[in-house]
């Protein structure tokens, strides 16, 4: 502590002269200029752990200060150098670099990597609302804070931020979430009697095309960027030639194959996994999973022959392998509800909603009968661990914060964004909320 202390006093100095005075003058005040005669080394760093944007200092030599020639990296990740007075270099952690780090130096093309230690990174979960407020019962756009909704049910993000949303309640609307732009529209009006507007969990293709899933498993719309999100009303044909029949049933959920942008849903009664081509709109059948279970899907981006589907009547998830043509429970047991966490056989979940896989390769779950996010961490010889992420299981509530504070009422979906931020409806509240992971 004495140590970091005196560090800290080293580059509060340091960095007034670094901001007091141009890099190439000479070091009237014992800055050190870059030698290319002499290797760039590193004796150590403080502190050893923390979070994002936490204050790094090493120490060390030659290392010059000119910051524009000084690159620092936590793994491959590069961070900010904030100033250097040629023997201390001040960093900031950046943003999930991973868990273990070894810290780099890099000075024009001569680089140095410290592996006497590691610098442990400490990942943050902070839960906030975003918009809508707890008790309306009634949706109303215009700005976030101004923003109402009655049960916002599931949930997709695209890469441009745009959150969309299907908000299950009167009125049957499909709603469109922008933070930058601080707005909230309904880019589907839809209707406070016809249920065909009641639409499932929305997917979006590599184009960018929003696709969602009428209630009653017939038709489905689309909402394409080119067009403003003017919505299309399509309907699922029966199976053409070459195709395998299926029967229709209530389906809350759609899947777009990431490489070739067929649709994938599955029906209530039947369980009967089914393909749409997304041009002539002919379904087939895939394949006949669980029936009598509501369900939600998606595709595993790394392995886009896998798709995991939440069977929320029975409390279980399962995998099905397109290539090999197999289904299995991948998590839980099915038909045992509870609140467990651990190993995949041994979890246990009670009504799973939505789930979506991160850029990490991780899956989060709205666990809506727990009240909780659950995540599902993989590992490499084909097992994992189901770990709750923020809420608290069983307990039903209405909190921002901390993992420790935070708490949901039946949250019911989930979208991830690329830089790992994730949105969650939370649908007893009322309100949408964002879990940002630093």
């Amino acid at each position: 502590m004495k140590r970091q202390k005196q560090l800290s006093i080293i580059f509060v100095v340091a960095i007034i002269i670094f901001w007091s005075c141009e890099g190439d003058k000479s070091d009237n005040f014992g800055r050190e200029n870059y030698d290319p005669s002499k290797r760039v080394e590193i004796t150590g760093f403080e502190p050893d752990s923390g979070g994002m944007s936490t204050k790094v200092f090493i120490t060390g030599s030659n290392f010059g200060s000119d910051v524009s020639k000084i690159k620092v990296y936590f793994n491959d990740v590069p961070a900010p150098v904030v100033g250097s007075d040629g023997k201390h270099i001040y960093t900031i952690t950046p943003r999930q670099p991973g868990k273990e780090n070894v810290i780099s130096v890099v000075v024009n093309n001569d680089s140095t990597a410290f592996t006497q230690k590691k610098y442990l990174y400490r990942t943050m979960y902070i839960i906030q609302t975003i918009t809508g407020r707890k008790g309306t019962t009634q949706f109303k756009g215009g700005r976030l804070s101004e923003a109402e909704f009655h049960q916002p049910s599931t949930i997709t993000v695209d890469t441009q931020g745009n959150i969309f949303i299907s908000h299950w309640r009167v009125p049957f609307c499909f709603v469109r979430i922008n933070e930058k732009e601080d707005i909230v529209e309904a880019v589907l009006p839809g209707s406070s009697s016809d249920a065909t507007y009641a639409l499932g969990a929305p997917t979006i293709d590599a184009n960018g095309t929003v696709s969602a899933i009428s209630d009653g498993g017939r038709i489905f719309f689309t909402f394409d960027p080119a067009e403003g999100w003017t919505p299309r009303q399509r309907s699922i044909l029966p199976a053409g030639a070459g195709g395998v029949p299926f029967t229709v049933s209530t389906a809350h959920s759609l899947a777009a194959h990431p490489v070739t942008g067929e649709l994938y849903t599955r029906y209530y009664a039947s369980g009967h996994l089914i393909k749409v081509d997304p041009v002539t709109r002919e379904g087939s059948l895939v394949a006949e999973t669980l029936t009598s279970s509501d369900s939600y899907l998606v595709f595993d981006p790394v392995n886009p022959n896998i798709i995991y589907i939440s069977y929320s009547s029975l409390h279980c998830i399962g995998k099905y392998d397109l290539e090999k043509k197999e289904h299995t429970i991948f998590a839980g047991r099915n038909g045992e509800s509870g609140w467990q966490d651990g190993p995949l056989s041994e979890a246990r979940f009670n009504v799973p909603n939505q789930l979506i896989v991160a850029p990490n390769g991780n899956l989060y779950l709205a666990d809506r009968g727990n009240h909780c996010i659950r995540m599902i961490t993989l590992d490499d010889s084909g097992g994992g661990v189901v770990s709750t992420v923020i809420g608290k299981g069983g307990v039903a509530g209405y909190q921002d914060g901390n993992p420790e504070d935070a708490l949901f009422n039946e949250p019911r979906g989930v979208a991830v964004t690329p830089d790992g931020n994730i949105y969650i409806t939370d649908l007893g509240n009322n309100v949408v909320r964002k879990l940002t992971i630093e």
